[in-house]
């Protein structure tokens, strides 16, 4: 009876013997698994994030390109803009240019034309004078010329007068 159960206990022992090396082995087997597992899912998630890397840098590239495309377009607009508010004021500087010449133009031709009609004013105020006094030296010069052909009328009659008083006498 001790031999078989010294037996019954060496046959328990050898199976847990081939169970714990069969769970060992399995237990192998799954850590072989697990690590393979595991350096699948490394180089899926490596992978995968150097593709998610590249697509952000490419990304990021392509906003600075943008960005940088956009900044040389606003420089050559801020540019133009300038240029264009530069012409604009050298054309509003000759524009005021110009009316300042044309305005002392017309002011030197309105103050010349006001002398020439004050001048013409004053020759005309002057014929008119002159006139007036040309016609007043005729009107005296005409009623001398009546009254000494008045006289000479009157003259004329006292003369034939005495004569004809002096020839009536002659015959008395």
């Amino acid at each position: 009876a001790a031999r078989r159960l010294q037996e019954e206990r060496q046959a328990e022992e050898a199976r847990a013997k081939a169970q714990l090396e069969e769970d060992e082995g399995l237990a192998k087997e799954a850590a072989r698994k697990l690590e393979e597992e595991g350096e699948r899912l490394s180089r899926e998630v490596t992978k995968r994030l150097k593709e998610e890397g590249d697509r952000l840098a490419r990304e990021a590239t392509e906003a600075a390109r943008v960005k940088e495309e956009h900044e040389r377009e606003c420089q050559a607009e801020e540019a133009r803009a300038k240029a264009q508010l530069e012409e604009e004021e050298c054309l509003a500087k000759e524009a005021a240019r110009k009316l300042q010449e044309e305005g002392d133009r017309l002011t030197r031709e309105a103050a010349e034309a006001a002398r020439l009609k004050e001048e013409h004013k004053r020759e005309r105020q002057a014929a008119e004078a002159g006139a007036k006094a040309q016609l007043e030296e005729e009107e005296r010069l005409s009623r001398e010329a009546a009254e000494a052909a008045r006289l000479k009328e009157e003259h004329k009659r006292e003369r034939q007068a005495a004569e004809a008083g002096a020839k009536a006498q002659l015959e008395e």
